[in-house]
């Protein structure tokens, strides 16, 4: 079975003014304004999480005002490097990340810049949908693995960033079937809206993005379903596993702090994130994305994603992914 850690096996200041006390000294501390940056176009997934977590937030007044930076590119990376420096020491910023940014570092091998960040809470886990355009010659799984043995270059994937999880998905994929992943054609874009544009426009063959950005999609039949990543069937389509494909992987996202704040300003900053999370609009964010909640925080998220780090690279080496 083709998973990740398969793979490894295998390949051995003081607070600012805008930091308000509630009134009652007993009562919990609330943030009168926060900036939420989002490394990636507008519809994505990242977009989805950053404005869900910040809608959460206020419904539960523990943020007053809330503003929304969208900065895509590279898989995050660049907002990253822009977010890093323009709130390195900002106590009332939050950037949107997730396993996507920790692969492009890995391919970028830039892994450290991550520690320009402090890690607050993994919020979500998402499964991948593999999809083409109705009028394309692939219409099911079978056409698209027949399609890739038969000559692996009559098919281009798309998907996020170079080096993130769908470009991961698709590299993990052709090992499962057998397919030399040196031809893997993969064109990336900077959200699953644009992915479907390449698909719609016959510049993809196959677009890979969470089944929450595909969802409308599938309904309309706009888009064809061919597979999802998760063990099983789920959102009433064949696991990859379930047609032949041994593999599965899922996505997750979380928000990360500046380095340069206090260690009680981090706190704070995760006390309020995980607050958020047991509000009923931030259950009901969940339900409307199909997504898993899978929060995380502290000590157990620095090594859960310590680990990502060491597994991503020595994926992303052994699939031969590339720019």
């Amino acid at each position: 079975m083709v998973t990740r850690r398969a793979c490894i096996l295998a390949g051995l200041g003081a607070a600012a003014p805008a930091l308000a006390l509630a009134a009652s000294p007993t009562a919990a501390p609330t943030l009168a304004k926060l900036k939420i940056y989002i490394p990636a176009g507008a519809g994505g997934g990242w977009d989805q999480t950053g404005r869900g977590i910040g809608a959460a937030l206020q419904s539960a007044n523990l943020v007053r005002e809330i503003e929304y930076e969208n900065k895509g590119g590279k898989g995050g990376t660049i907002g990253l490097a822009d977010f890093v420096e323009r709130y390195r020491s900002d106590p009332h910023a939050l950037l949107v990340g997730g396993l996507v940014m920790v692969g492009a570092l890995a391919l970028n091998k830039n892994e450290g810049a991550l520690k320009d960040v402090s890690p607050i809470a993994r919020l979500t886990s998402d499964y991948l949908v593999l999809a083409s355009a109705p009028d394309s010659k692939i219409k099911t799984f079978q056409d698209l693995a027949d399609a890739l043995h038969k000559d692996v270059s009559s098919i281009t994937f798309t998907g996020g960033s170079a080096g993130g999880v769908d470009h991961m998905l698709s590299a993990m994929l052709l090992r499962a079937l057998k397919v030399d992943t040196a031809g893997l054609k993969y064109q990336p874009t900077a959200s699953g809206k644009e992915a479907l544009e390449a698909l719609k426009s016959g510049k993809a063959t196959v677009a890979i993005s969470g089944y929450s950005e595909f969802k409308t999609g599938i309904e309309s039949h706009a888009v064809v379903p061919l597979a999802v990543s998760s063990k099983r069937s789920l959102f009433g389509l064949k696991s990859l596993r379930e047609l032949g494909a041994d593999t599965e992987l899922a996505n997750w996202r979380g928000v990360f702090a500046p380095a340069g704040i206090k260690p009680e300003q981090k706190d704070l900053l995760r006390s309020l994130v995980v607050r958020a999370t047991e509000s009923s609009t931030w259950k009901q964010t969940l339900l409307e994305n199909d997504w898993v909640g899978s929060l995380l925080y502290g000590r157990d998220l620095q090594k859960f994603i310590e680990l990502e780090q060491g597994v991503v690279g020595v994926v992303t080496s052994m699939l031969k992914l590339h720019n």
